[in-house]
């Protein structure tokens, strides 16, 4: 099956965490912005390596710490902003760019935050993820409009950290871009910065890697 399940999310510098103990009220509502060397201070418990850790995980170290200074002390750390992962969704969509990954985002999730437009064609929508050469794979080929008018959910894949959402325009749209761009003036200052249209335009003329995933 496409769908899978996360693995654990794992802490990373600038992710923002808070902390919170009923019984020791020094950290009680503390945050946290994780360092640049992993680490968070908190009063009274000093200082904790976080980097690479999952919040349960960190979690109990801070319980284990507590329980020198208070019998039987409740701490949990959670997330309270995913600053250090990223998914990114291109093409035709009112939001395109980059969304903080918080290991449980999916396709159909992302879709309704970023909203395609009426250009968009919705039966060809990609899922790309870079491999280890930092080129880009082609997972699979969602058709949206089966997804949510017939249920198909098997196709809401889970994402991973650095996957790619790429909308294309349906046919008349990608005509009338085309258009567009052979007759507007060239912008010489515009050419030296890649932005979200270099991407998009990239997604629809250069070739993939093999597809892996189930595709249409």
């Amino acid at each position: 099956a496409v769908q899978e399940a996360a693995k654990d999310y794992r802490l990373a510098p600038p992710d923002v965490v808070t902390v919170s103990s009923k019984l020791v009220r020094e950290i009680d509502g503390h945050t946290e912005i994780i360092r640049p060397d992993g680490k968070i201070t908190l009063p009274l418990l000093g200082t904790v390596q976080v980097d690479g850790k999952t919040p349960e995980q960190v979690s109990s170290e801070l319980q284990h710490i507590a329980r020198d200074y208070y019998e039987d002390a409740d701490v949990s750390l959670r997330v309270s902003a995913f600053n250090s992962k990223k998914v990114y969704i291109f093409g035709e969509v009112a939001v395109p760019g980059a969304l903080p990954w918080r290991g449980n985002n999916t396709v159909l999730g992302t879709l309704a935050l970023t909203q395609p437009t009426r250009l968009a064609d919705p039966s060809k929508i990609q899922v790309l993820r870079p491999n280890s050469d930092g080129k880009l794979v082609r997972r699979m080929t969602i058709d949206m409009n089966r997804m949510v008018k017939e249920g198909e959910t098997e196709h809401d894949a889970i994402l991973q950290e650095g996957d790619i959402i790429y909308v294309p325009p349906n046919p008349l749209a990608a005509v009338g871009l085309a258009c567009q761009q052979v007759l507007l003036p060239v912008q010489p200052a515009a050419s030296a910065v890649a932005g979200p249209a270099d991407i998009a335009t990239d997604l629809r003329t250069r070739p993939y890697g093999d597809e892996t995933g189930t595709g249409r």
